[in-house]
């Protein structure tokens, strides 16, 4: 789930112009909120999940999509620390 919404992040704030395709884009994003709708997530997860889709969506602010998928990154560690 992590990992789907990383590379999602990287077709919307791609290193390179013109980096990824829009169909690319769109099939990422795709893949990033069929995974993240899993009902096994911990509602946690699914919560900062959630958040980092919308500011990655957004497309704006590369540094707020950032910050938000470490917030999802330190979640999902939570929850595998609590095992």
């Amino acid at each position: 789930m992590l990992v789907s919404i990383a590379v999602y992040q990287a077709a919307v704030f791609p290193v390179t112009a013109f980096g990824v395709s829009e169909e690319e884009r769109v099939a990422r994003r795709g893949v990033a909120y069929r995974v993240c709708a899993h009902e096994g997530l911990p509602q946690a997860v699914r919560v900062s999940a959630a958040a980092a889709l919308e500011a990655v969506d957004q497309g704006v602010d590369a540094e707020r999509a950032h910050a938000a998928v470490r917030a999802l990154s330190l979640a999902v560690y939570d929850q595998r620390a609590a095992r």
